[in-house]
């Protein structure tokens, strides 16, 4: 979910900032450009650590700035199918849920949630019921689920996931099949 990862880019120094470190200054840049941007090849900037390698600047006709082939360490989320995770309902929809996991949000359809049928309840707001059981599910619920699909691209992120195996569910439902002796 989380990795360190090392990115290449060209970083343009304005001549303003000329007298200024230039390590500092294309940290600065690299993290008020990439940080919360979405790749699809790296998923999600959340920080930029540090700058590893510098080139020396060249400049383009016409420009006054400097052009540097940077690399960068940063700490990138990017959510993989099949990948088991755990977060906080955040809200809940006649459709299902979302889920916070890391750092954004997740959604569990309906359909995902168990076998059994799930609606908003007539007496609650915000609040899901299960037809058969009574079970309930509320924002700030912890639940553990399973992406069934991530996709990423270079504007956003939508991830599913599903709770229907054995061991996932709410951290309340869990635990209650470990005291009865399931998995």
């Amino acid at each position: 979910m989380y990795y360190l990862t090392r990115i290449h880019e060209t970083i343009r120094v304005p001549p303003n900032r000329f007298g200024d470190s230039i390590a500092d200054v294309i940290l600065e840049i690299s993290r008020t450009k990439n940080e919360t941007t979405i790749g699809s090849d790296v998923g999600m900037v959340v920080a930029v650590l540090a700058i590893n390698e510098i080139s020396p600047g060249r400049i383009v006709p016409g420009d006054g700035a400097t052009f540097h082939d940077v690399e960068y360490e940063a700490i990138t989320f990017r959510p993989l199918d099949d990948e088991v995770t755990e977060g906080e309902v955040v809200e809940t929809t006649k459709f299902g849920f979302f889920m916070r996991m890391g750092c954004t949000d997740a959604l569990a359809h309906i359909s995902q949630i168990s076998d059994e049928y799930f609606q908003m309840s007539s007496r609650s707001s915000g609040v899901l019921v299960g037809r058969e059981s009574g079970k309930t599910i509320r924002p700030g619920d912890l639940v553990r689920g399973k992406i069934i699909t991530a996709t990423v691209d270079h504007v956003s992120m939508k991830i599913a996931v599903t709770m229907k195996s054995e061991g996932l569910g709410l951290k309340t439902w869990i635990d209650e099949a470990l005291a009865k002796g399931g998995s």
